[in-house]
């Protein structure tokens, strides 16, 4: 019986240990008010987040599945992520009582309200997100259940798989949370034709006249028709399959928005489906950014890597060239050249 006696007086001492550092830490886990994840996050269908300077993200799902903010279509992207961090949050650790006040009192002029709804008319969790810790690895957050109460101190929230702060997530700006769509045509079998125009170039416009498959014809602005290079074409239409702004454009005044908006573009795409929907779009050039210089440290006069566009015939947006310039040749790079061509060099209607 002596032996072990020992091992259970320090199993004991350690339960009372475990016991005193549990209550010197002056913890307020309380059950419900500290269960922030939602397991099922298909049941949730609408995501309400505020912040205190006023601003209002309301994200709502739709019957088919889609998000929306604040009526309009939503940038499905970070909504998924939101729900994958409602899935996977933790809690980390209780904040100690010491340290309840000074924490509350931040928290009180810069937390976040995000209220998750799962079908009915009430939210089912309230999250109040505030500030990251010291060491960035987890964010101060405050749960509140209707019927039952908010939790009276806040507990430290991390994020299984995840290093970081995830306070960034949750925002009321919606040019973040708007969609980025375009041009989004995953089918390229609906698009009927293209027309590019280079206003500033009349000579090289054309038309793409697709029929599906490898169906397909060239004609110039003459009306004439020409042999194409199927390579290129069927890079434009894989192109007109997911594309999308970088950003919205808020840094111009209204004087120079307007300007941009009723100058010459550069490139015009329309865009005809087989239903007969037409949708235009223009494309300018856009101005480095300050200081922004060349290979050879030379001050630059245009973005080389970006081009401005409008959204919904108001919006003015950032695009990147990489992917539109593939969206607009020239003639003479899709059309189809004598093989003689390539030992003349390429002319100018090849820019």
């Amino acid at each position: 019986m002596k032996k072990y006696l020992l091992p259970l007086l320090f199993i004991a001492l350690a339960a009372v240990a475990w016991w005193l550092w549990r209550s010197d830490q002056g913890t307020t886990i309380t059950g419900p008010l500290s269960d922030f994840a939602i397991a099922d996050t298909a049941r949730v269908d609408r995501i309400f987040i505020a912040d205190k300077e006023g601003r209002t993200a309301d994200l709502r799902k739709g019957p088919d599945g889609r998000w929306t903010v604040n009526g309009e279509p939503a940038n499905q992207f970070p909504v998924h992520t939101l729900l994958k961090t409602f899935r996977n949050v933790e809690v980390r650790t209780p904040v100690p009582k010491s340290a309840v006040a000074n924490t509350l009192k931040f928290m009180s002029t810069s937390a976040i309200k995000v209220e998750i709804y799962t079908g009915d008319d009430e939210p089912e969790k309230i999250w109040w997100v505030g500030h990251g810790t010291q060491d960035h690895l987890g964010v101060y957050t405050i749960l509140e259940k209707p019927g039952i109460g908010r939790s009276e101190s806040p507990f430290v929230l991390g994020m299984s798989g995840f290093t970081g702060l995830i306070n960034t997530r949750f925002h009321a700006n919606l040019d973040d949370w708007r969609s980025t769509d375009l041009a989004i045509y995953p089918d390229m079998n609906n698009i009927a034709s293209m027309q590019v125009e280079h206003p500033m170039e009349d000579s090289m416009g054309y038309i793409i006249n697709y029929g599906g498959d490898r169906i397909m014809s060239l004609e110039d602005a003459q009306g004439r028709e020409l042999p194409l290079d199927t390579v290129i074409v069927f890079d434009m239409l894989q192109h007109l399959r997911d594309a999308h702004f970088e950003y919205f454009e808020r840094t111009y005044s209204k004087a120079v928005k307007d300007s941009i908006l009723a100058s010459v573009p550069r490139h015009v795409l329309t865009i005809i489906t087989r239903d007969g929907r037409k949708q235009h779009l223009k494309f300018w050039k856009k101005d480095p950014y300050p200081g922004e210089q060349s290979m050879d440290f030379e001050p630059m006069t245009v973005d080389v890597d970006r081009m401005l566009s409008v959204k919904d015939d108001t919006a003015l947006v950032v695009v990147q060239r990489y992917w539109f310039d593939r969206m607009v040749p020239y003639l003479g790079q899709v059309r189809q050249r004598p093989m003689t061509s390539a030992v003349r060099g390429p002319s100018t209607a090849d820019r």
